[in-house]
């Protein structure tokens, strides 16, 4: 927004940095101080805060990150941090969760299978809280899980970049891969990188197919919501996108890869710890200095397709709930709100710990800059320009994307055609949601 005059009262707002300044419709915000300004109640009160997955965030990374500017910001608010362990288990201890979060893939069997899920709605409004701040994309695969309601507000997502290895395209005189590449010419990349070479076995390309899948280009379809039955067997496009991704396996130089051995932590470890692989497609997480180490080492934007030059993957974004149990609902969703704010965003931009989902996407060129594991690396390919629609999105999904994994594995290992293993993983998954369906006792 670019006027040369504000209103006191959007100055305010400014100042203090809050998504609660701006209504989704475009609309203005009542004044702050006036009678119909809301705000939630100052009282003190402890927030409980869980996520299922301890070695991505222990307790000191989250404190840092989010619960210590959460206090700062809001003195009244004390978090209470849990990671790991079943929630069943914990609610059964007779725990209270306030806020969870987690990516959309694990949210169904979290959230929602727990009976956590909460539509924010009537926060959303209370507030006035402007989803227009947040990338679309991911409040339409919100709004679908909800139903047309939304459960979670989205606070980070991983990249959909390729890391490379500059030494081993070194080694082999091979071009680093360019911007805008297409998948069949990272095939052709991968082919001239697969080789063996003083007895060491190096494959160009690695990735995470469960995840593809999950946030394929063409917006396919896993789950359909509206039939609960698998898609791989009734949309034709996968097996388009089957025969596109078990070709790079197909290659000569894969032979000595298991079939037990094609999954994400072990496609990872080739890539970081191995280093006997030259591109990885990272769609869970951004991976540390740690972790890479002293590898030389870029990014290139995510492979494309030639009919769909400027669309990448679908956003696989983290979401922050405010669950169905908490006392608190107000001062959650509060809470919730102001880390999708850019006031709290940008300083954890620039410092490398996440990449934004807000919709202003200057923001995303301030990506690492107080980082120096970042000086000079092409982390514009992080994200996207455009990020895919979102497809069916429903609780099934993040539950059986796994079995792309199976279709992939039957294709290169067991030489099934891709219709034949497609079929099999559509009869497999129909059958586990017709059994999940009964024992829960839905219609």
């Amino acid at each position: 927004m670019m006027y040369k005059k504000r209103s006191m009262a959007a100055l305010l707002c400014l100042a203090l940095g809050t998504t609660a300044c701006g209504g989704g419709s475009g609309g203005s915000a009542p004044a702050l101080g006036s009678e119909s300004a809301v705000q939630a109640k100052k009282d003190p009160v402890q927030l409980t805060v869980y996520f299922p997955f301890p070695a991505d965030w222990p307790e000191e990374n989250f404190m840092e990150t989010f619960g210590q500017p959460i206090t700062k910001k809001f003195p009244h608010v004390t978090i209470k941090y849990i990671t790991g362990g079943k929630v069943a288990d914990l609610i059964t201890a007779g725990e209270t969760i306030d806020i969870l979060f987690a990516s959309i893939g694990a949210t169904p069997p979290h959230l929602m299978e727990n009976k956590l899920e909460y539509d924010m709605t009537p926060q959303i409004k209370k507030y006035n809280y402007n989803l227009n701040s947040l990338e679309s994309t991911m409040i339409d695969t919100a709004r679908q899980l909800a139903g047309g309601g939304i459960y979670g507000l989205p606070v980070y997502v991983p990249p959909s970049a390729t890391y490379y290895n500059k030494d081993i395209f070194d080694k082999f005189g091979v071009p680093y891969p360019k911007a805008g590449i297409t998948w069949d010419e990272m095939f052709e990349l991968t082919k001239s990188l697969t080789r063996s070479d003083g007895g060491v076995n190096y494959t160009g390309f690695g990735s995470s197919y469960g995840h593809l899948a999950f946030m394929n280009q063409q917006s396919i379809p896993l789950i359909k919501t509206e039939t609960k039955k698998a898609a791989f067997d009734t949309d034709e496009r996968w097996k388009s996108f089957v025969d596109n991704l078990a070709r790079f396996y197909k290659l000569p130089g894969y032979s000595h890869i298991k079939n037990n051995q094609i999954s994400e932590p072990n496609e990872r470890n080739r890539f970081f710890k191995d280093r006997t692989v030259g591109m990885f497609l990272a769609l869970t997480a951004l991976h540390n200095a740690k972790e890479i180490g002293d590898m030389n080492w870029d990014l290139a934007s995510f492979p494309v397709y030639k009919d769909k030059p400027d669309t990448g993957p679908q956003a696989y974004p983290t979401y922050f709930y405010v669950t169905s149990m908490s006392k608190h609902k107000d001062q959650a969703f509060e809470v919730i709100a102001y880390l999708t704010t850019e006031e709290y965003q940008l300083p954890q931009i620039k410092d490398g710990k996440f990449l934004t989902t807000l919709s202003n996407k200057t923001l995303r060129q301030s990506f690492g800059q107080n980082n120096p594991m970042y000086t000079g690396k092409n982390v514009k390919a992080f994200q996207p320009d455009k990020y895919a629609p979102a497809g069916s999105v429903n609780k099934y999904n993040g539950s059986y994307n796994a079995e792309f994994n199976t279709i992939v594995r039957d294709v290169v290992f067991n030489n099934k055609d891709a219709n034949t293993a497609l079929r099999e993983a559509a009869e497999r998954v129909n059958k586990k949601i017709e059994e999940t369906e009964v024992a829960s006792g839905a219609k």
